[in-house]
């Protein structure tokens, strides 16, 4: 190149050495030039592509293996119109090609006599590429490349350690708002970075899949990112890369059924029974492990907040907690939310697995997770490789936390569950006792869901001591959920502010009243329990006699009897 350039030294011009992809390797030419150009955004590193620049004869000649030229209005880029471009593609001695050498000029020297001189500069460099040094460098800048264009398919951000930006692609133009007349500003001067950003930047530290916000032109952008470090053969870094994505993209793979974010702790639960407390020692103790963690027990035992409790309790408390229920989505879709889309396009989203990326992932009644599913979750527990449906395979860092209210070993048995998976799962069995067997937790929960009603309510609440022994009679088939439902339905019948047992639901009147209870009938006989039934029933259905018989689960004569003795009028409450 030096050769040429001094045979052109009366030339106002510039030799380009670019590689197969269009990327300049290296540029010589009058300083002048080089100073307009420069300005322009063409420098080492440049890419001269259509897609960024328009038509150029570099990246045709590159195309169409052959030399070409682009001279004045030929060019798409308004800002190459006064310049001539004479490129030719050099050839490997496979015939391949591996690069290209061209010149710009002004306009006004526009000669055929440039593409003639390029292509005997390009026979001439193609026939002195051959040592291993030479080949090494190009590996070298091949990998480089690789590095730089990883993940072409999000927005991709680069610029070098002085600030300069010397690569945007399409996608990050249209995120952040930006053009191509931006490639060569300092990214501090069009762009305001997080101060996450920033500090990464500063202590030259790589971030992975990062929730953002990006200020550009006055705009606030939210967005999730990675950003990498490029260093030299010395270790030192030279450029940063910024990979972008639209945080829409992930969240409509985070849907109603999915929360990326654990807010309870061991402290949140509420239990005083020596039963939980044992649970909940076994939970701490799996917390500090790296296995998954299975836990077992009836609807409605706060499963879900114990898994937030050991996630915040791990080491990956500031990792994302991804809590998927199994059963809500839908059969023909279970397998892409898990295992990614098929077909990679742009609208496609990272499977949760993916999301769960250095988290925990919580599996909501794992039972309903289909074979292919299952085969992926036990391929991912043994390897820490996800094959997601588009054939790639992922490196994933999670922890599986799952909870399932059914038999497994005999699902199992019955061939809907594999058997490897499920001892997978086991290395840490945690089995919940339901609430009917550990009736000491009962006051503790009435008592933390009166204060949060209160909280909402500004209203004081108080519930009757024999109120709370006959709730103890209760079976409590759906646990801690029914319980609290139960409690603030109560809470808001009372008119007093003081719950009592006609303020419960019938089902719960009628079995306290069949099993009968010393406590209850010292404090409330069962003719008050049943009068006030019956009262609130007429308030409730507006004295409808049909509609009290059926919330009562009683007889039309039946109902008439009690009426009459307990002397209620229904047009009270007509």
């Amino acid at each position: 190149m030096e050769d040429i350039y001094e045979y052109l030294e009366n030339e106002d011009c510039i030799l380009f050495l670019c590689d197969e992809t269009g990327c300049t390797l290296n540029m010589i030419g009058s300083a002048s030039l080089q100073d307009k150009v420069g300005k322009l955004g063409f420098e080492k590193g440049t890419y001269w592509r259509d897609g960024i620049i328009g038509n150029n004869a570099i990246n045709s000649s590159l195309k169409l293996a052959h030399e070409i030229s682009t001279e004045g209005a030929e060019h798409y880029s308004l800002s190459l119109h006064e310049y001539s471009i004479y490129s030719a593609p050099i050839f490997s001695s496979e015939g391949r090609t591996i690069g290209c050498i061209a010149i710009i000029l002004h306009e006004r020297s526009s000669s055929s006599i440039f593409l003639s001189l390029m292509h005997s500069a390009a026979f001439s460099i193609a026939s002195q590429i051959s040592s291993e040094d030479v080949l090494f460098e190009s590996n070298q800048h091949l990998s480089e490349l690789n590095i730089l264009l990883e993940g072409v398919e999000e927005g991709v951000l680069a610029w070098r350690k002085s600030g300069k930006i010397h690569y945007i692609n399409n996608k990050a133009n249209d995120l952040l708002g930006l053009s191509t007349s931006d490639q060569g500003k300092n990214i501090s001067s069009i762009l305001t970075l997080s101060a996450r950003l920033k500090n990464a930047i500063r202590l030259e530290k790589k971030l992975d899949f990062f929730e953002t916000t990006i200020e550009s032109k006055g705009k606030l952008i939210s967005l999730i990112a990675s950003l990498k470090l490029f260093k030299n053969n010395n270790g030192e870094v030279e450029r940063y890369i910024l990979l972008l994505y639209p945080v829409r993209q992930i969240r409509n793979i985070v849907n109603q059924h999915s929360g990326n974010k654990a807010r309870l702790n061991f402290d949140d639960l509420v239990f005083s029974s020596n039963e939980m407390s044992f649970v909940i020692k076994k939970c701490i103790q799996a917390a500090k492990g790296r296995g998954p963690i299975l836990l077992r027990g009836e609807d409605g035992l706060d499963k879900n907040h114990i898994a937030q409790a050991i996630h915040n309790k791990s080491d990956r408390s500031s990792g994302p907690f991804i809590s998927i229920d199994c059963q809500a989505i839908p059969k023909q879709a279970i397998s892409s939310e898990f295992l990614g889309d098929i077909i990679n396009d742009e609208n496609s989203s990272p499977s949760k697995f993916e999301l769960a990326h250095g988290g925990t992932i919580f599996l909501e009644n794992i039972e309903y997770i289909n074979t292919e599913v299952q085969a992926g979750l036990l391929h991912l527990l043994k390897t820490g490789l996800l094959n997601l449906l588009n054939r790639k395979i992922v490196p994933i860092d999670v922890r599986v936390i799952a909870t399932s209210n059914i038999d497994l070993e005999h699902s199992v048995s019955e061939k809907l569950f594999r058997k490897q998976l499920l001892i997978e799962l086991q290395t840490f069995d945690i089995s919940i006792p339901p609430l009917r067997e550990r009736l000491d937790d009962i006051e503790s929960i009435v008592t933390r869901k009166l204060s949060y009603i209160e909280s909402e309510k500004r209203r004081k609440f108080t519930i009757k001591k024999h109120v709370l022994e006959a709730l103890k009679l209760y079976p409590w088939p759906g646990n801690h959920r029914e319980l609290r439902n139960v409690i603030e339905r109560a809470a808001n019948f009372t008119e007093s502010g003081e719950i009592d047992i006609g303020d419960l639901p019938n089902i719960i009147i009628r079995k306290v009243s069949n099993q009968g209870s010393d406590e209850i009938s010292k404090s409330n006989n069962l003719s008050e329990i049943q009068s006030k039934a019956i009262i609130r029933s007429a308030k409730s259905n507006k004295g409808k006699v049909k509609d009290m018989c059926s919330d009562l689960n009683i007889g039309r004569t039946t109902l008439w009897r009690k009426l009459k003795e307990y002397n209620i009028d229904l047009s009270q409450y007509k």
